[in-house]
């Protein structure tokens, strides 16, 4: 046999290397996957806001529409005046007992509640004060109207004597006079408080037989 020496000597083949992903290389496949990711962000989000955005819209509208605030009225329903006929008889503030009953309303316009403290009525003869009174709070619910019912205490001592007024009951006609002051909140959809203030100034003649109102003139101020 040949020497060895002289067979042909086949070099050893090198193996193959197959490249290998590393973590800094992103795989091709899932690059649709992530746009689609994304895109649904940015469309939820656009959508979100959107959404935010008309809903601000459509309660500003109805805040400056519906549910604008507006002017809560008075009305003076009735005004009774007990015990006028004792100072016909009485000649000192003792001798006799004068009260004023006087049946307001108060009238709510508003798509909201209006809750108001306690009421001030005071009632003038001839532009001196008589009497004072506080009514109670109350809550006047949409579009609704609260009546309330003020009993006043006249000072006998600024009507005893007065030769006006007692002409005035012989003549069956007493002219007086009442202010009444109520102050309040509308409160709107939960978020928008509104303070109000109502006045109400009134002067009436009033019978003296069956304490009906024959001739009134009211006059409303209010402040939002």
């Amino acid at each position: 046999m040949p020497s060895s020496d002289q067979d042909q000597v086949t070099p050893l083949a090198f193996a193959a290397i197959h490249p290998t992903t590393t973590n800094d290389e992103e795989d091709p496949s899932t690059k649709p996957r992530r746009r689609l990711l994304r895109r649904r962000c940015v469309l939820c989000c656009a959508t979100c806001t959107t959404v935010l955005v008309l809903i601000a819209i459509i309660i500003v509208i109805l805040a400056f529409t519906v549910f604008k605030v507006k002017e809560p009225k008075m009305t003076m329903n009735s005004m009774t005046i007990q015990g006028l006929s004792a100072i016909t008889r009485s000649s000192s503030a003792s001798g006799f007992n004068v009260t004023v009953v006087a049946d307001i309303s108060v009238k709510n316009p508003n798509a909201a509640s209006f809750k108001f403290g306690s009421s001030t009525t005071s009632v003038y003869y001839k532009d001196g004060l008589v009497g004072l009174a506080y009514g109670p709070p109350g809550n006047a619910r949409a579009h609704r109207t609260f009546r309330v019912n003020v009993t006043v205490d006249v000072m006998g001592d600024q009507l005893v004597g007065d030769v006006d007024l007692m002409a005035e009951v012989m003549g069956g006609v007493v002219g007086m006079k009442s202010s009444t002051m109520v102050g309040g909140r509308v409160k709107i959809l939960g978020i928008f408080k509104h303070h109000v203030d109502v006045m109400m100034n009134c002067s009436m003649s009033i019978a003296v037989l069956n304490q009906s109102i024959l001739d009134q003139n009211c006059n409303h101020r209010v402040w939002l």
